[in-house]
């Protein structure tokens, strides 16, 4: 027995330091195999043993406006190999014009070392075959994610739970050299713009949106719509659409939320089982963080409510929850019509 359990050790072993190899935030760019330009791509995923999943966004200006695109992503690592494969599988969020069209990417990167510099360095292509995406090369480098530590909850007067703001350190991280903009000469398409003369422009690779009925559907579409918790005066009552229901095995909770894209003014209120503990707060890269309670024998309920919309709606935001040695991450959405929650339950 001692034997077997020595050999399960050494086996799980290899995969969490394949994890904790590849999870984190990596910032470069990728460029399309026409034209010279890059454009800034940031891939931020959380693996789990060979498999990952996370968020890609996509930077580009347009005649000098900054634009993005945010995707979730999903894929698989080769340890031998130290080669993963990021599949961009539906979009999330972005603020890019209506007659602009998407494109899903793969991207297959192989990890590198040198000193302190870590990058994931490799081609990509477009996710559904047939597509008129183009393709090219990726480089990206790490920057490692903050986790957020335990912190004491500030005493507070009424006697709701305090909220606390943390610092996330800044990690130096090794920046890819810029390429001159140019604007590319190949695959014309409807939505491309002529360029002004003497103004150069970062273009994004021709995108072309497919759907792929083959893909399973987005999951968050098909959650359900509850009745939306009793909110005290002054807060409208809304649809409240449940992203997740996650069973824990502790009633204390650190949830910590920061906006997922670029920040544009999101502001929320934070509802748990009706009662605020967190009063319009704005995202930002910084995490809102509260420590709460949980009821045992009942659904708890945490509402993110949208007190506006920000410049690019809906608000949406990471949820990032810690009890105990449990670890969940969750994409919530919310606008004036809908709430987004979570539902927690005490085993």
């Amino acid at each position: 027995m001692a034997k077997q359990f020595t050999f399960l050790l050494l086996l799980s072993l290899p995969l969490a330091a394949v994890a904790q190899k590849f999870s984190g935030q990596w910032k470069g760019s990728f460029d399309e195999s026409s034209s010279p330009a890059r454009t800034e791509y940031v891939l931020e995923i959380e693996a789990n043993g060979k498999t990952f999943e996370g968020v890609s966004i996509t930077y580009f200006q347009i005649e000098g406006k900054r634009f993005y695109t945010i995707c979730a992503v999903k894929g698989t690592i080769d340890p031998r190999s130290k080669t993963l494969v990021s599949k961009e599988v539906s979009k999330v969020k972005g603020n890019t014009p209506e007659w602009f069209q998407d494109c899903f990417q793969v991207h297959t990167l192989t990890y590198f070392k040198k000193g302190n510099e870590e990058q994931l360095v490799g081609t990509w292509k477009p996710a559904v075959k047939g597509t008129n995406c183009g393709n090219g090369t990726t480089v990206l480098s790490r920057k490692q994610l903050v986790k957020n530590p335990v912190t004491n909850p500030i005493a507070s007067n009424d006697n709701r739970t305090a909220v606390q703001r943390q610092e996330s350190k800044p990690n130096p991280k090794p920046q890819v050299p810029a390429k001159p903009v140019v604007p590319s000469k190949s695959n014309t398409r409807s939505n491309r713009l002529p360029a002004k003369k003497d103004t150069p422009v970062k273009q994004a690779p021709v995108i072309v949106r497919v759907e792929n009925k083959t893909e399973e559907p987005k999951r968050t579409e098909n959650k359900p719509l509850v009745a939306a918790p009793k909110l005290p005066n002054g807060l409208e009552r809304r649809d409240n659409k449940v992203f997740e229901t996650i069973t824990l095995s502790s009633d204390e909770i650190e949830v910590s939320l920061y906006d997922n894209a670029e920040v544009d003014g999101d502001i929320i209120t934070v509802l748990l089982n009706g009662e605020v503990v967190v009063s319009k707060e704005a995202l930002s890269e910084k995490p809102i963080t509260v420590k709460l309670k949980l009821i045992k024998g009942k659904d708890n309920t945490l509402t993110m409510y949208a007190e506006n919309q920000g410049r690019v709606p809906p608000n949406t935001a990471i949820m990032r929850v810690r009890s105990g040695d449990e670890y969940f991450k969750i994409f919530l959405s919310a606008d004036d019509k809908k709430n987004g929650s979570v539902i927690f339950r005490i085993r």
